[in-house]
């Protein structure tokens, strides 16, 4: 199990994050943001059967202007996640691990800009 609290860090400000919820196979760490004006939510989840999957999901949720009517707010969420897929047998988690690395080290943030804006 991961330590509790967790930290993230979104447009450079660490955020710290409370765990709200444990189980065998998942965990939810939540913080309200009240200067921020967000809510960040971090799941992590494993599943492991035939083919083992672990799962880091961040969710962002605020409430911003809406473009068609400039005098009402409207709540607006986004999510990133991160999967892990690999089979029980014939490669194993490091294996795993190498491959998450590879992607993580290639997801810059220019590359992630770049495929925010529609870039492939």
């Amino acid at each position: 199990m991961l330590s509790d609290p967790q930290s993230i860090t979104y447009n450079t400000v660490a955020k710290s994050l409370a765990r709200i919820s444990n189980a065998v196979d998942n965990s939810v760490y939540r913080l309200n943001d009240t200067a921020g004006q967000a809510i960040y939510t971090l799941t992590l989840q494993h599943q492991f059967k035939s083919r083992n999957r672990v799962v880091a999901r961040l969710q962002r949720e605020s409430i911003a202007t809406d473009p068609l009517s400039a005098s009402t707010n409207i709540e607006t969420s986004m999510a990133g996640t991160f999967t892990l897929d690999f089979p029980n047998a014939g490669l194993t988690p490091v294996d795993a691990q190498y491959l998450g690395s590879a992607l993580v080290a290639f997801l810059t943030s220019a590359v992630l800009l770049r495929l925010a804006n529609g870039e492939t």
